[in-house]
Formats: C-alpha cells, structure tokens, sequence
C-alpha cells in the first residue's frame, strides 16, 4: 500500500481534534515474531513478513473471477493443446526428455486449484507430483534421466516450487523425505554447476525453506488443524 494511502487512511480514523503524527519508515519493523510462522534465522537477515502458505487466504470478488477465467482457459486446459504436458513426457518416464516447460505450468496449476479448492485441478496436478516423487532414484535425483547425465539441474528447482506447495497445501508427508533425498544428491555435485545464473536464487531458495519446516515445531499451525479437520 502506498505511503499516502496510509496516511490518508490514518487522518480518516482519527478524531478530527486529535493530532495525528505519521511517520515513515524504510521497512517494516522486525523485533516482533509470530508462533504460528516461520521467520527468517541467524545467520540470515530477520525479515518483517513472513509468506503464508498456499491457500491460506481465499480469493474473492474480481481476483477470484480472473483466477477461475484462468481454470476454465487456457492454463486449465493445456494438457489439450501442448505436446510438453503428453503421456510421452520425461516428467511421466524419465526415460523420454523433460525440461523447464511442465515444471513451470505445473508450478502455477496445482497453486491455481489449491487457492480455488479445484478438485479436479488439484486431482490432475496430483497426478504429476506423483509421478515426479516416483521417479526419484536411490541416489535421490529424480525427473528426465537426460538432464541428470547433462548435470542440468535447473528443471527440477522449478519442480520443486511445486513440491512445496503441495507441502503447504496438504502436509503430504512425502515431501521433506524427498527433498532431502534430492538435496543430498545435489549437494554432492560440482560447486561450478551450482552457482549458474538463477539456479543459485532458486536454490538458495528452496534449501531455506526447507530446514525451517524440518526445524520448526510450530509451522503454521492453525492451518495445519484445518487441513486435518477437513
């Protein structure tokens, strides 16, 4: 929200004989901490907010109505339409080859039914979540066996976006397991073939928010008491 919109907001609240005193800061501020969410920790910078998880605030009004033109367009039906989300997928058989284009698709599909509660969304994104965690091999890569031989590691970051939505969304029990698994693996690679272009962001990423899950007893609790009651 812009600077003077709070202002504004603030004037009209107060009393008109009261003096209001608006001052501005730089960010947030980042003393205070919340026992249902997870905040950055040393040696990380304290950030002031905290993302919530997928699904926790429902769309309404005009947001809803472009998310749902975006279910019943072209987003909703692309598996109709794009040879890169066809049954000859790497992202189904690893033995076929797979890149960025499913993982990206899948990334804001399966987030597009977890905030509309889309059952057949959800069912269809589930169907390639689960071919993904199937594909994982004893070592702990998973997905298109090519891009495993070409040391490109950039599709499965953006898989993993996906993954930790269904984490949020569901508490599938599956995923800190295989992200550790495929994180082992990783880590075991060449530091050169790491620290390329946006794979450095997204990994960095995905490593902190995976830890803090692992680390906390208290993520998002309210939230996980609903999903268990529905």
């Amino acid at each position: 929200m812009p600077a003077w919109m709070c202002l504004l907001l603030l004037l009209m609240a107060a009393p008109c004989s009261a003096a209001v005193e608006a001052v501005m800061v730089k960010t947030p501020p980042v003393g205070g901490r919340s026992g249902l969410y997870v905040f950055n920790r040393k040696p990380l910078e304290p950030n002031p907010l905290a993302k919530l998880p997928i699904g926790a605030i429902e769309p309404g009004g005009w947001l809803k109505g472009q998310l749902t033109l975006m279910a019943s367009g072209m987003v909703g039906h692309l598996d109709e339409v794009s040879h890169y989300l066809s049954v000859d997928s790497g992202w189904l058989n690893p033995k076929n080859p797979g890149w960025e284009e499913l993982p990206y698709w899948l990334k804001g599909f399966g987030d597009l039914g977890y905030v509309l509660k889309d059952a057949k969304i959800e069912k269809e994104a589930m169907r390639w979540l689960d071919a993904i965690m199937a594909s994982q091999q004893p070592d702990g890569y998973f997905g298109p066996e090519a891009n495993k031989k070409n040391r490109d590691v950039w599709p499965n970051m953006v898989v993993l976006y996906a993954v930790q939505s269904l984490y949020e969304a569901t508490g599938d029990e599956r995923v800190i397991p295989f992200m550790t698994k495929y994180f082992r693996w990783q880590n075991s690679l060449p530091l050169e073939d790491l620290l390329q272009g946006n794979i450095t962001k997204v990994l960095i990423s995905a490593f902190v928010w995976l830890p803090y899950l692992i680390l906390s007893e208290r993520v998002n609790i309210t939230y996980r008491q609903r999903i268990r009651q529905n």
